[in-house]
């Protein structure tokens, strides 16, 4: 016993050590950097070679206006960082960039879709025409399912604005896990056909699982608004990036 606590003891710190190496190897594989500028410098070999980015922010969303302002400021300045950094690639050839719209206000919900619409859309739109600028990709982000209808909105008056028309780096992130997915696709065709716009779309599999499982069963709900096996999200994301790819 006394031995085995003496090698218990020992081998410690070589655990929490292989632990810590571990952590940090399978956060670079999700974080590329922890500013925007370790980012950049981090993607350079791997864009070299062919790969593009779109970079987000972690975070939570906004509770405040303090800090919806707060990551306004974060964003402009990470639109001008990468725009630097992309050195009139253009949309396709160059990085770009993907927000969260409830980071730019606090109460972005079905709710409070008027207030939203009337303060949240002018900074969306501040954005986009600063990434214009530099001609860089700027993607709205995928976010819980209860928040689509709003986004596809804030999307639909972004494509028709005036100062916008005649570029194609607006983008949407959709998620293959909603049930909805293959239906978002419609009517971005269709939106992208009815503004004459090509639009950047950006297929993920979804990341809100373990939220809208709990929010349906708390709300009474028959179903969910998301697949309940990793087997159909899989085979949702193939059917969705077929219908996609069809797309002329």
């Amino acid at each position: 016993r006394s031995l085995n606590r003496i090698i218990g003891k020992s081998g410690e710190p070589l655990i929490r050590k292989g632990v810590d190496m571990a952590m940090r190897l399978m956060g670079e594989q999700f974080v590329t950097g922890e500013t925007i500028a370790e980012a950049l410098a981090n993607a350079r070999k791997l864009e070299d070679k062919g790969f593009r980015y779109s970079y987000d922010m972690l975070g939570e969303a906004a509770l405040t206006a303090d800090d919806a302002q707060a990551y306004m400021v974060s964003y402009q300045q990470a639109i001008h960082a990468i725009g630097k950094a992309s050195n009139g690639r253009g949309i396709y050839e160059g990085p770009g960039i993907s927000i969260k719209l409830s980071a730019l206000h606090p109460r972005y919900s079905r709710a409070q879709y008027d207030r939203a619409m009337e303060e949240l859309y002018p900074r969306l739109k501040s954005l986009t025409l600063l990434a214009r600028q530099y001609d860089i990709g700027i993607n709205i982000d995928a976010e819980e399912a209860d928040r689509l209808e709003i986004s596809l909105d804030l999307l639909e008056k972004l494509c028709f604005e005036p100062e916008l028309a005649g570029w194609n780096g607006i983008g949407f992130v959709i998620q293959a896990y909603q049930k909805r997915c293959p239906f978002v696709i419609d009517y971005l065709i269709d939106l992208a056909t009815r503004s004459r716009r090509r639009l950047m779309i950006r297929l993920v599999k979804g990341a809100y699982w373990d939220s809208e499982i709990k929010r349906a069963q708390m709300d009474g709900l028959e179903g969910y608004p998301v697949y309940t096996r990793k087997v159909y999200t899989d085979v949702s994301y193939l059917a969705c990036a077929k219908k996609l790819l069809a797309v002329p």
